[in-house]
C-alpha cells in the first residue's frame, strides 16, 4: 500500500491505496497539473476528474462499438 497526498485550499488530504492503483493516480493526477508537493485550488481536482471522466466515457463508446463488431461476425 502507498499514500497518495495533497493539498487542496490549505487542507492536506491522505488516502492508501494499492501500489500499482497508488502510482497511476499520482501520475494522472501530474499529468492533470495538480501539484502533489504544494497547496492547489479545486479548479485543478475538478480538471483531473473531467479529464478522468472524458476518458472514460471513450472507453465506454469504444467497447459499445467492439461489441456491436463482435456480435455482427
Amino acid at each position: 500500500m502507498k499514500n497518495v497526498a495533497l493539498t487542496v485550499s490549505g487542507k492536506r488530504y491522505e488516502i492508501k491505496l494499492e501500489d500499482e492503483f497508488a502510482d497511476f493516480v499520482n501520475t494522472d493526477l501530474q499529468k492533470s497539473g495538480v501539484n502533489l508537493n504544494t497547496d492547489n485550488k479545486p479548479d485543478k481536482l475538478l480538471k483531473a476528474y473531467l479529464r478522468l471522466a472524458k476518458q472514460a466515457t471513450s472507453y465506454e463508446d469504444e467497447i459499445e462499438l467492439l461489441i456491436e463488431t463482435l456480435e455482427g461476425l
